[in-house]
């Protein structure tokens, strides 16, 4: 018979464990004044396993960890068993401008997923997972007007993020093709405040402070088919389709007054609130893998998210059109010994993407750019004395290179660490 009163003590510490990061999602993860345009950094969707071989996962087909990218791999959990993963990520951040250098160093819980077989072919599966950051403070010092003789601060300070809570369910139509599809509750907070800091004693410092507050449906359809290669080879060719969707979008603007002596603080005249379009773009995805089963897996995969047609602040033509190549691979010395060395997963991988957002810049005209962001990945599975369940660790050295020189360069060193628990949770035992 089913251990009832275990099982249900695992659902309601998982449920625990969602509520306890939907309480720390809002806490920033990074410190880019890059986050000060659209929706701020886009997150890797990728999870730890991935993010170790470049963050591929359309063609990815693999019972032993959760695939965010293609719901179409959800039909490949494992009968008997569930899955639950929790990421945590970290980075730290070089910011170069003008010979000017600053660092930062950040945290967060990345993401929560579970999934587990429902009935024969199909799988389900849940979870809660970023989808932008903002975070950034600098400033700047100058005159109000050309006439003050006291100089002011110019401070710029943002925050939060767009998230979202997502299902899946795939099915295997057969050994080669499966069909899988991942509806999610977009939702989250985006903070962004200008302050003018008057040094005049008496004076008001002006804090102009802006909130984006979102919520709606987002959309993911995905495919998997799979050719064997030989008699232990598996092609696997993924692809994802994501329609534009509109999603609720409150935008709301208010200016207050602060005395630099008192410190009291009072809103002007100036407060307004407005519904606006917002769009999540067009997107295709495909990506291909080859594998040998129990001994490596080497892929590619190419993301290609059509901004400009997206609406923003009921505008098209805000933002750039993105495209993101990622490649990589895993090995597996020997998956059967009792050599840990040997049964860790190898992993590494690269990627290549643009930036979908526009800066102004103000040094070269007003000229609209963006950059360009290169990253390589080294990745290590370290499986547990079950065998089954793993912890998964990626490294990544990304830099962010700007279009033009006047902008802003930045490097990170980013670190994923996650636990995927795989447990047979559904074995009937019997009673003796």
């Amino acid at each position: 018979m089913f251990n009832y009163n275990m099982n249900k003590l695992k659902i309601v510490s998982l449920v625990a464990m969602l509520a306890f990061a939907a309480t720390v999602s809002s806490q920033n993860s990074t410190n880019s004044p890059y986050t000060r345009y659209g929706y701020g950094a886009i997150a890797d969707q990728s999870y730890a396993a991935q993010r170790g071989m470049g963050g591929i996962g359309y063609g990815l087909k693999k019972r032993t960890i959760i695939n965010p990218l293609n719901p179409a791999s959800c039909s490949e959990v494992d009968s008997l068993t569930f899955m639950f993963e929790l990421g945590l990520s970290g980075q730290y951040a070089w910011f170069d401008e003008y010979g000017k250098k600053a660092s930062g160093l950040n945290g967060n819980i990345a993401y929560l997923a579970m999934q587990f077989r429902l009935m024969r072919n199909l799988g389900i599966g849940a979870g809660m997972e970023p989808l932008s950051y903002v975070g950034y403070q600098y400033g700047d010092t100058g005159r109000l007007t050309q006439g003050d003789q006291e100089p002011y601060t110019k401070s710029y300070e943002g925050s939060g993020g767009l998230n979202r809570i997502y299902g899946t369910i795939g099915y295997k139509f057969s050994d080669r093709l499966s069909f899988g599809t991942k509806i999610a509750y977009l939702y989250g907070d985006v903070f962004h405040n200008l302050i003018f800091n008057n040094t005049t004693p008496g004076a008001n410092h002006t804090i102009q402070s802006d909130t984006l507050r979102t919520s709606g449906i987002t959309l993911d359809l995905g495919l998997q088919y799979s050719f064997p290669v030989g008699k232990n080879h598996l092609l696997t060719i993924g692809a994802v389709y994501t329609p534009k969707i509109s999603f609720n979008g409150e935008y709301r603007y208010g200016k207050y007054l602060a005395n630099n002596s008192t410190g009291e603080t009072k809103m002007d005249s100036l407060y307004s609130t407005s519904k606006n379009v917002f769009q999540m773009p067009e997107s295709y995805g495909a990506g291909v893998t080859f594998t040998q089963f129990n001994k490596y897996t080497f892929g590619a995969d190419v993301l290609y998210q059509r901004w400009s047609d997206a609406m923003f602040y009921d505008m098209t033509g805000q933002l750039n059109d993105r495209l993101k190549i990622n490649a990589g691979g895993e090995i597996i010395p020997n998956v059967m010994t009792n050599n840990l060395l040997k049964r860790i997963r190898y992993r590494a991988g690269a990627s290549y993407s643009n930036s979908y957002i526009k800066v102004n810049n103000e040094s070269s005209g007003n000229k609209a750019a963006g950059y360009k962001e290169y990253g390589v990945n080294i990745g290590f599975g370290f499986p547990m004395v079950d065998r089954r369940s793993f912890i998964n660790v990626a490294f990544e050295y990304s830099k962010i290179v700007p279009e033009q020189k006047q902008l802003l360069s930045e490097q990170y060193l980013k670190m994923t660490v996650s636990y995927t628990f795989n447990e047979m949770w559904f074995y009937k035992q019997k009673l003796k």
